[in-house]
């Protein structure tokens, strides 16, 4: 029974050691910028990059041409909106606001932005995510220092 014991504890320990580890571990870096930018790769992390600048594009891309007359322009808009072209739109749109609404849950101020952590810091100003990196890691090792 001691031993039982003994061993669960220990295993309890060595759980719990790995899940505040994992939390440490840079899983996931989101990028914010207002230009289609090329951005680096890093091994075992994922880039999300949100270009601000998609929703315009989107909005020229799909959108017809409407007329000064506002009853005709709604019917045209209805009817579009009902159309395939139209849903895909509404569903390219949505996506393309993603970007917009994570700045305002990160409270972001200005762009671009490199954001770690789900917004718990951010490195402004570059687009380059090794030296963003760098400088987050930096930030970290000061902080973990005694």
């Amino acid at each position: 029974m001691k031993f039982t014991r003994n061993v669960l504890c220990q295993f309890t320990l060595l759980l719990l050691f790995s899940i505040s580890n994992i939390g440490h571990a840079q899983t996931q870096i989101e990028v914010f910028t207002d230009t289609p930018t090329a951005l680096g790769n890093v091994s075992g992390i994922e880039v999300i990059h949100y270009d601000l600048s998609i929703p315009e594009r989107i909005k020229e891309k799909y959108l017809p041409a409407l007329p000064g007359d506002i009853d005709r322009a709604k019917k045209i808009m209805k009817t579009y909106l009902a159309s395939v072209q139209g849903m895909e739109f509404q569903k390219a749109i949505r996506e393309a606001y993603r970007g917009h609404e994570k700045m305002v849950q990160y409270q972001l101020e200005k762009i671009p932005a490199v954001v770690f952590n789900q917004g718990q810091y951010v490195v402004y100003g570059i687009t380059d995510i090794q030296r963003a990196l760098a400088l987050y890691k930096s930030h970290r090792n000061l902080e973990e220092a005694p």
